[in-house]
């Protein structure tokens, strides 16, 4: 529902309070405050003022509320765009809770061993891939086909390797699935799967030519030359869904091997963030099936009630005119009475009375040549 902004109520807190307290109300910056109530039309105290008000100084006079004169639109609150407090007030939900708690504990901590035995599957499909790898736009050596992604220099594959059979084990050993995605290897965690890369970063310069290159070029002669040239920063990197569903770095203080518990907890939260959203959009379609099944009904029994009225009306027009006719028919008896009436009035005293009768909703019902429908054939 649209809602206005109070500007009484927001001139009585910006003038009782510093915007520093009355903004995390309204999910803004103090800064922000102050846009908002230079939009509203809404005076702030001067700089200075809570500092005299501390010290016991005299200050200016509140100011009052001046009649709007701004873009209409600035009075409407933004829909849906929860406060800081609302925010910090919202608990973290129990399954992820759960998730982050094993994470944390030292016992849970995930080891790389010194040497691997057995390779997971996944792993050992990409250590084959590696063997005969695909030469990408940097000159990195990269996993070819729809498995593991693993994007790193001849330097970091062995580690790249050992990471990625640690993690993938350790995930399986949670409860989470490791699949076959259709373009990449994915972990379902919460309902949601999440593509698993291995990358290492490059350092970009300038393109550095060959003494050979220079000698040609003083020949006279061409050869291509790309722009940049990359190095490989030794820096490994473990993502999921990009970047969006988590990622580590090793780092001055951190190697990834560090980090994987970490990792983890990011991806059970973009999952379990997702499985919420659904959840909640799924109470939603329920509450509108409800709302509209309770709308279809009332819809239902409106047209009944029209369907039954509109019976009734027909009926009272067909006594009315069933007792038009017999008062009629009674007129025509009465004035033919000083006469002998005829066999045609005779005939049709009796045929007008039953037609009166097969309007009048009040007799038996009787079936009558009106009933019947007739169609002629083409």
């Amino acid at each position: 529902m649209t809602e206005l902004y109070d500007r009484a109520k927001l001139l009585g807190e910006v003038w009782s309070e510093p915007v520093q307290l009355v903004a995390p109300r309204y999910g803004l910056s103090d800064v922000g405050l102050k846009k908002l109530c230079a939009r509203l039309q809404i005076a702030t105290p001067p700089r200075g003022y809570w500092a005299k008000v501390k010290a016991g100084k005299r200050v200016p006079p509140r100011s009052k509320l001046r009649e709007y004169t701004g873009h209409p639109g600035y009075l409407y609150r933004p829909a849906g765009q929860p406060t800081l407090q609302a925010q910090a007030a919202e608990a973290v939900d129990s399954r992820l809770q759960h998730v982050l708690s094993f994470e944390q504990q030292p016992e849970n901590q995930i080891v790389i061993p010194e040497r691997m035995t057995i390779w997971h599957p996944v792993v050992a499909a990409a250590r084959e891939a590696l063997a005969r790898p695909i030469i990408d736009q940097r000159g990195m050596p990269q996993t070819r086909g729809h498995g593991l992604n693993i994007s790193v220099s001849a330097a970091l594959k062995s580690r790249a390797l050992r990471v990625a059979d640690t993690l993938l084990k350790a995930l399986e050993k949670r409860g989470y699935a490791v699949q076959q995605g259709k373009h990449q290897v994915e972990v379902v965690m919460f309902g949601d799967a999440l593509r698993l890369r291995l990358y290492e970063p490059s350092l970009r310069s300038d393109y550095l030519p060959s003494a050979a290159q220079l000698a040609e070029k003083a020949k006279g002669g061409w050869s291509y030359r790309p722009k940049w040239q990359f190095t490989p920063s030794g820096r490994l990197q473990v993502m999921a869904d990009d970047g969006y569903g988590g990622k580590i770095t090793d780092s001055d203080r951190h190697s990834v091997e560090q980090q994987l518990n970490k990792l983890i907890g990011l991806m059970a939260t973009r999952a379990v963030g997702f499985l919420v959203r659904n959840e909640h959009q799924a109470i939603e379609d329920a509450e509108r099936q409800r709302v509209r099944a309770i709308a279809l009904e009332r819809k239902r029994r409106q047209d009944a009630e029209k369907q039954r009225l509109a019976k009734l009306e027909v009926d009272a027009q067909n006594w009315r005119r069933a007792q038009a006719i017999r008062e009629y028919l009674n007129a025509l008896e009465q004035t033919a009475e000083r006469h002998e009436l005829s066999a045609e009035q005779l005939e049709l005293l009796h045929w007008g009375r039953e037609k009166a009768d097969w309007l009048d909703p009040l007799k038996p019902a009787t079936f009558d040549l009106l009933d019947d429908v007739v169609q002629a054939p083409s």
